[in-house]
């Protein structure tokens, strides 16, 4: 027998109204999901950049120890010396062509010293002060710390840091060259020259 069936329509409204709430609260999981899944990798990229920076100032602060002159003190005063001496024991009122250009480069090459020991001090303050300022941005990626939505621009500030320094460096290599070059070629002849000059004043 037939019978009419009656529809509550309050509660098939409230039912409809759960549905959705349950709808919108799975999507809202997904979004903030998604979301949390770009922000990790964002975070795994931005620290892959990091690592890099880190490695390139070790691996450049590694040249430079290798490269750093503990002795140039020594080696200023041993070439101050050998210049006093030169002029106390050299009595003639000319100097001969080759005897004049060995001086000069002599006295050009002391004259580096001077930035060679300056950029050495340099480049020991700026390994230390970039290690630790590349750590505690690191620190902060890692835990989210600070304006994260600067975390890039961070890292295009530190990577130009890392630059500055790298050219310090390029710069202490040149001088140390070029004035070692020198001193490997004229300070032996100098010194047995003055020698012989010492003898023959005697």
């Amino acid at each position: 027998m037939f019978r009419p069936v009656f529809i509550n329509i309050p509660a098939l409204k409230k039912s409809q109204k759960v549905a959705k709430t349950y709808i919108m609260i799975k999507i809202l999981f997904f979004v903030v999901l998604f979301l949390m899944s770009c922000s990790d990798l964002k975070r795994e990229e931005q620290l892959v950049k990091l690592n890099t920076l880190q490695t390139e100032l070790i691996e450049s602060q590694n040249e430079f120890q290798n490269a750093y002159i503990d002795s140039l003190h020594v080696i200023t005063m041993a070439s101050s010396d050998l210049e006093r001496k030169l002029k106390q024991n050299y009595k003639s009122d000319t100097i001969d062509v080759v005897l004049g250009k060995r001086i000069d480069d002599y006295k050009r090459m002391r004259r580096m010293f001077g930035p060679l020991g300056s950029f050495g001090s340099k480049l020991k303050r700026a390994y230390k002060e970039q290690e630790g300022q590349l750590k505690t941005l690191q620190t902060d990626i890692e835990n989210g710390f600070g304006e994260r939505n600067k975390y890039d621009q961070y890292l295009e500030l530190e990577k130009e840091k890392n630059k500055q320094v790298f050219d310090l460096l390029q710069e202490y290599l040149r001088i140390k060259k070029e004035a070692f070059e020198i001193y490997d070629l004229q300070h032996p002849w100098l010194s047995d020259f003055v020698v012989q000059l010492t003898s023959n004043n005697d």
